[in-house]
């Protein structure tokens, strides 16, 4: 049977309210947040524990680092050494320190698809998300209760994710 999966998507970046993240007063242009099942995901996120922290696709970032982010996430490599990814940082600085909502980020073949798509066959599952401050995340203290998992299309993840590689 074939799995059920989530959408993922990008839309621009905006708390609940209309507030962009990191309280700013304006949204800023090109500001993007990644959507799931139609939903930004810092909604999701901020319903669940309040957490400051910005999405490393934020507008003023350059394009580079928001390439970057998108290489991360779309390595089955995990950036963090505990074999996590960050999903959001904190908005000044981006270090673990000072805060970021990681999650395990992981590709799985044995979801039953047919491997009719190849190499880009596949899920990609996040799941376990947590506030992390230091080298290891503990999701049973720190993490975000009815979020997640998602199981993403492995084909539709990798095309969002390279939107944001051509500066969409």
């Amino acid at each position: 049977m074939p799995a059920a999966y989530t959408t993922l998507d990008l839309a621009p970046a905006a708390l609940p309210g209309g507030t962009p993240p990191g309280g700013f007063a304006h949204p800023r242009s090109g500001a993007l947040d990644l959507v799931v099942d139609g939903r930004p995901l810092l909604h999701r996120l901020d319903e669940a524990e309040g957490a400051d922290v910005v999405s490393p696709l934020a507008a003023d970032l350059p394009p580079t680092l928001r390439a970057a982010h998108a290489r991360r996430l779309l390595d089955p490599t995990p950036s963090l050494a505990d074999g996590r990814q960050v999903i959001y940082s904190c908005p000044d600085c981006e270090d673990l320190g000072c805060g970021a909502v990681t999650a395990v980020v992981e590709r799985d073949d044995e979801d039953g698809s047919d491997g009719s798509d190849g190499e880009d066959g596949g899920s990609i599952v996040w799941r376990d998300f947590a506030w992390q401050t230091g080298p290891t995340a503990d999701p049973a203290r720190d993490g975000y209760p009815g979020v997640g998992p998602y199981r993403f299309h492995g084909p539709t993840y990798r095309a969002v994710l390279l939107r944001l590689g051509a500066g969409s």
